[in-house]
C-alpha cells in the first residue's frame, strides 16, 4: 500500500468534517435553531461510523457514511442558501410547510371513524328475534 491510499485519503477526511462539524456545533448551541444541532449531532455519529468503517474494514459503514453524504450536502445547501437569503426561503419554507400540515389535518379530520361510525362498512343490521320472547324477572 502507498502512502496516499484510498482508505488513509478517506481517514484524512473523516477526520476533517469530524473537526469542522465539532466547530460548527459549538456555533450552533449559540444559536436558537435546533434543526442544525441534530444535523451535526447526527453527522458527528456517521461520520465516526465512516472512520470506523475505513479503519477497521467494514464496507457496510463506508457505505452507509457514502449514503448519508447525499443528505447532508443537501441540507448544507439549504442552510447557506437560507441564511443567504437566496429565494425567500425562510418565506417558501414556512408557506409550504403550513400548507401540508393543513392538508394533513384535514386528512385526518375526514377519515375519522366514530364509534358505530356512518360509513356503510361498520354498520351491522339488528338481528330479526321472532322467537325469542321477554318477560319480566320479577313477578
Amino acid at each position: 500500500m502507498g502512502c496516499c491510499s484510498g482508505r488513509c485519503t478517506l481517514s484524512f477526511i473523516c477526520g476533517m468534517q469530524l473537526i469542522c462539524t465539532l466547530e460548527r456545533q459549538i456555533f450552533d448551541f449559540l444559536g436558537y435553531q435546533w434543526a442544525p444541532i441534530l444535523m451535526n449531532f447526527l453527522h458527528i455519529i456517521t461520520v465516526i461510523m465512516g472512520l470506523f468503517g475505513t479503519v477497521q474494514y467494514r464496507p457496510s459503514y463506508v457505505t452507509g457514511y457514502a449514503v448519508w453524504l447525499v443528505p447532508w450536502v443537501t441540507w448544507n445547501v439549504f442552510i447557506i442558501c437560507f441564511y443567504l437569503g437566496v429565494g425567500d426561503l425562510s418565506k417558501l419554507a414556512g408557506f409550504i410547510s403550513a400548507c401540508y400540515v393543513v392538508k394533513l389535518i384535514a386528512e385526518e379530520e375526514d377519515s375519522f371513524d366514530f364509534i358505530g361510525g356512518f360509513d356503510s362498512y361498520g354498520y351491522q343490521r339488528p338481528q330479526k328475534t321472532s322467537n325469542l320472547q321477554l318477560q319480566p324477572l320479577y313477578l
